[in-house]
């Protein structure tokens, strides 16, 4: 019976199957394909209208499918892209090209721990895509912020590869701790600045080089207190999340690009020839001691013959070249539905256009994500760095290149007749061609950033997540002076060497929850907790008295004058929440907090909370709104975030000890460091209101963000009596505010079939203010620089010159006036005070100049900075320019201090020839005078120029060959030629080499100064990009 029953049950399900198979009597085939770069498309659903009868497309895109036969059209979908309806007819081959879906693609950002869509959004987030900075000469990932984000400010401090740049997310709000912001490299918080430990002048080494542009996808800048209190103590400066390309499912791709070209100087500075340098010298001899004193009586050599006699050096076509720069990118990318990689490989190499500069770096990085099943996932990010830096010495150093240069006079050959470097025996200066070619002074970086995650789904909507990462860095300098350079000579030779290794390793764990209550309630909550270490070591070397210059290993050295070893170490916890809230699109809401302990601080302050809560309120998706039409988007946001500071040293609330107080070489220590167990964040306390407005479907969208962003107690030094033993002891007893606002602006002027244009634009006004110092003293910084309260990071302090003195009766009078009423002996501002000399401004108008006689002159602060891009696309062709602006900052040129104090034996600009004489009386260049009797030099607004800019910072012209002739090849699927420019125009009235320049690079308040400084290139590039 049993077996009859099985029988018919079989015999059933088979008739059933035969009447189905007769009702689907039609085949439909097909391929499936990307209209943006032409590759198959895997997975997506193929489904007959109406019917839930469907596939799903292979590997290669292809499809077949069984319909029936009164199916009227297919439906093809597929996340990311547009569904496509597409009518049957008497067709059975269908082929499809599918669409992105522009608007879900631009939605999504990356936030903190997690992903958010943008029109959810109730912080402050810049993005910068991968598509903005393809195809740039950029050495470092810092680069492609400048000019792109509202609120960030990027300063490449001078030209020198590899250097130093600085990067402020709404100003500067610490004094001695860091005041950039924090990088987070797929999750991994990385290691940045300088590493270096030998000084060869002000630029520094730059961490942020290790990474590959090419590399990333994206980066969101977290810029207000609700969106970076996330990350807690190291937030104060903003947040950059960094996020790497991945392999997507689909045909496995493999991408080529390159570009090669030169860099050449913008603008060179004229410099006076030997014949007016030497009858400046001479003249300025006269006008001090009398006119028949020769240069040879002050004991200076070989100056005193007729200035026409004297040959010209060109120092500046000696030391500037035309460099090459060049890069290979190669990268490998593809996936199923369950694996996915992405393989990369780039070589850049970068010559600087100074003699004996220049970098280089090869990057691999791999980026795999594995579905074990619906419910598990894994990865990873791995990316590995070799990087060779020639370093030169230069920027504030009278050794540099550049700086010699301009401070040897051009009267001196560039070599002797018998071969060997032309010298002025009057001056320490070097001879530029020897200083840049004859050191070695190198750096080689070997770096390793990357982490390992998993994730579980526990239940519907609740994931866990662990990951692992580590940054580990080995950093080596090896330096050697030879006998052929001035410092070299006098210690005949000195070699030094240094091996650094920083290592750091993270790890995170956290609980994510997503649910949908009903129609209109979406929640989702984060819990997490995470530990990181970082460990420092680091061991120096020098030794001196060298055999000969082919032998630059210590060993030959025949006297070792230091041998040390330092390491340092540090951890932080956290533990973090975050939750989000939104009723039905319209009204938002966001909460985080993150609890923080840094071994930076003692047990009763190690410690912090960081709260933040965040407000949105969508006006578009109201009721009332509905008939309007042309309005897609109107949204109000309003944040409050508390964020903390904790970079500065591992150990400043520590009394300590310090080896090498040494006596009868019997080993000693002696107390360096007071403690204060007091000590804790600076802490950053953010206000945000923010306004989003779309139109025409976003085709023309802007946001306004205004901010108010106070740091209070700040770390710094407060000053103690000598008989306590120690100079200072570091306290929380400042504070500084920056508030601004930022207008961000996206357009779409046209979009056609055929031609298209973007527009991107964004401002930013921001005031920094320092608001308490201790007793609010004020204190000077650098050579010009001023510290005090109501005033900004970086303002300028001297005195103001009224005029230049034309007679000697005028100069008298004021020296009377004087003497009348302080006495005999008593002169307005000098005793030796001339015509031709600066009278200085009597600023208090107590008849005579004094230090009480100086006032803020101006500051390094830009009253508005921002940039403007514009993309254009006519059928294959693509053209980008990007402007990059700063306006109403100035800055100190200490490089004219020198090179027109016409006071020494040092070089001179040819800005000397205007120099006042009794028959050039209208001019406002002071007499040449020796020694500068009336300290014509003295710090005074002659020195501050403006340092505004506008400069069309890329250009880049694109042709992509049509696709039905790349077909053909049956190898590419696509290929692009393109040219660059970078740098191509500036526009300043800044009359140094550079108006983009910080000689004091990673200072927060020696800022806006240029001295002797390696000036930015002009870059010209050609290039191609070809997928197979």
């Amino acid at each position: 019976m049993k077996r009859l029953l099985l029988y018919g049950l079989v015999l059933l399900t088979a008739i059933a199957f035969t009447n189905i198979a007769q009702a689907q009597d039609r085949v439909i085939s097909g391929k499936v394909t990307s209209s943006e770069d032409g590759n198959p498309l895997p997975g997506v659903n193929v489904v007959v209208k109406g019917t839930t009868v469907g596939t799903a497309t292979s590997t290669d895109g292809t499809y077949k499918l069984q319909v029936p036969s009164n199916a009227q059209a297919l439906i093809f979908s597929f996340v990311g892209f547009l569904n496509q309806e597409v009518q049957i007819g008497n067709r059975s081959t269908i082929d499809i090209s599918m669409q992105t879906d522009q608007k879900l693609l631009t939605e999504v950002v990356v936030v903190g721990y997690g992903t958010q869509n943008k029109k959810e959004l109730t912080g402050s987030v810049a993005s910068v895509r991968s598509e903005e900075i393809a195809n740039l000469p950029l050495l470092g990932v810092d680069q492609a912020l400048q000019g792109r984000a509202a609120g960030v400010m990027v300063t490449q401090n001078s030209g020198t590869p590899g250097g130093g740049i600085a990067v402020r997310v709404r100003g500067s709000g610490s004094i001695t701790g860091s005041n950039e912001p924090l990088y987070v490299v797929d999750g991994v918080p990385i290691n940045t600045g300088s590493y270096a430990r030998f000084g060869v002048g002000n630029q520094q080494t730059n961490a942020l080089a290790d990474l590959n542009p090419s590399d990333i996808e994206s980066f969101e800048i977290l810029k207000d207190g609700a969106s970076a209190a996330i990350y807690g103590s190291r937030a104060s400066n903003g947040v950059v999340l960094i996020t790497t390309k991945r392999g997507k499912q689909g045909k496995t791709n493999i991408d080529f690009g390159f570009y090669t070209g030169v860099q050449q100087v913008w603008k060179k500075v004229g410099l006076a020839t030997g014949p007016q340098y030497v009858e400046a010298l001479q003249e300025g001899v006269r006008n001090r001691f009398g006119a028949n004193v020769v240069p040879s009586q002050l004991g200076l050599v070989g100056l005193d013959n007729a200035p026409s006699s004297y040959p010209t050096a060109d120092w500046f076509s000696e030391i500037f070249r035309t460099a090459p720069i060049s890069q290979y990118d190669l990268s490998v990318s593809g996936g199923t539905e369950n694996t996915k990689f992405r393989i990369s490989g780039t070589y850049f190499d970068q010559q600087g256009i100074v003699l004996g500069s220049g970098f280089n770096r090869f990057n691999t990085r791999i980026n795999l994500d594995h579905s074990i099943s619906k419910k598990v996932k894994v990865g990873m990010s791995l990316g590995i760095t070799r990087s060779a830096q020639n370093r030169i010495q230069n920027d504030n150093n009278i050794y540099g290149v550049v700086s010699a240069a301009i401070l040897l006079g051009t009267h001196i050959p560039v070599r002797n007749p018998d071969g060997t470097y032309g010298r002025d025996p009057n001056a320490s200066v070097d001879n530029p061609v020897a200083v840049a070619t004859e050191p070695l002074i190198k750096v080689i970086t070997h770096r390793l950033i990357g982490n390992a995650y998993l994730e579980y789904e526990i239940i519907k909507g609740l994931t866990f997540k662990t990951s692992w990462g580590t940054d580990a860095m080995d950093f080596r300098e090896r330096f050697f002076l030879p006998t052929t350079t001035n410092q070299g000579a006098g210690v005949n030779g000195e070699g030094r060497e240094v091996s650094t290794q920083d290592i750091s390793w993270l790890t995170e764990n956290t609980l994510n929850f997503t649910k949908k209550f009903g129609e209109k309630h979406n929640f989702n909550a984060l819990i997490g907790a995470t530990y990181q270490e970082s460990n420092y070591e680091s061991i120096l070397t020098v030794a001196r008295v060298f055999p000969g210059n082919d032998i630059k290993r210590l060993s030959a050295g025949a006297v070792k004058t230091d041998a040390s070893s330092s390491g340092t170490s540090w951890g932080i916890a956290s533990y973090l929440a975050r939750v989000n809230y939104d009723f039905a699109g319209k009204y938002l809401f966001s909460a985080s907090i993150r609890y923080d302990g840094s071994s930076r601080f003692s047990e009763a302050n190690r410690w912090g909370t960081f709260p933040s809560v965040s407000a949105g309120w969508r006006i578009s998706e109201e009721n009332f709104m509905k008939g309007i039409e042309f309005l897609s988007d109107l949204k109000l946001r309003a944040t409050y975030g508390v964020t903390g500071n904790q970079e500065f040293g591992n150990f400043s609330y520590l009394g300590l000890y310090g080896s090498g107080n040494n006596y009868l070489q019997r080993g000693g220590i002696a107390p360096s460091q007071l403690a204060n167990p007091n000590l804790t964040w600076e802490k950053g306390e953010n206000i945000n209101a923010g306004l989003d407005v779309g139109f025409l479907s976003d085709r023309f969208s802007f946001s306004v963000d205004y901010f108010i962003r106070n740091t209070n107690a700040l770390l710094l030094n407060r000053q103690l009596p000598l008989t306590s033993g120690f100079g200072s002891i570091t306290e929380n007893i400042g504070s500084v505010e920056n508030k601004g606002l930022e207008i961000a602006l996206n357009t779409t002027n046209v979009n056609t079939s055929s031609f298209k244009w973007t527009t991107n634009f964004n401002i930013s006004f921001i005031r920094n203010k320092i608001t308490a110092l201790f007793n609010n003293q004020p204190f000077a910084a650098g050579f010009a620089n001023w510290v005090a309260v109501g005033e900004p990071l970086g303002a300028f302090r001297g005195f103001r010159v009224e005029k230049i003195f034309q007679t000697q009766e005028e100069i008298d009078q004021l020296n009377a006036e004087a003497r009348n009423k302080f006495g005999a002996g008593a002169v307005y501002q000098a005793a030796l005070t001339r015509p031709g000399d600066f009278k200085f401004k009597d600023i208090n108008g107590d008849g005579r100049i004094t230090t009480d006689d100086q006032e803020i002159l101006g500051n390094a602060q830009p009253k508005f900075f921002g940039g403007i891009t514009n993309n254009l696309s006519y059928k294959g062709f693509d053209l980008m320019f990007f402007f990059q602006f700063m306006y109403g900052n100035s800055i100190w040129n200490h490089t004219r201090v020198f090179s027109e104090g016409m006071n020494s034996i040092f070089g001179q600009t040819s800005g000397i020839l205007n120099r006042w004489t009794p028959n050039n009386t209208n001019t406002n260049m002071p007499r040449a005078v020796w020694g500068d009797p009336n300290n014509n030099r003295r710090n005074s607004d002659h020195w501050i120029e403006d340092g505004s800019y506008l400069r069309l910072k890329n250009v880049v012209l694109g042709y992509t060959l049509p696709k039905s002739l790349i077909e053909k090849t049956k190898v590419f699927r696509n290929a692009r030629l393109y040219v660059a420019a970078q740098n191509l125009l500036t526009f300043t009235k800044y009359s140094g080499l550079d108006p983009e320049v910080n000689t004091f690079s990673g200072s927060n308040i020696s800022l806006g100064t240029d001295f002797l400084t390696f000036p930015q290139a002009r870059t010209m590039t050609i290039g191609v990009n070809l997928g197979l």
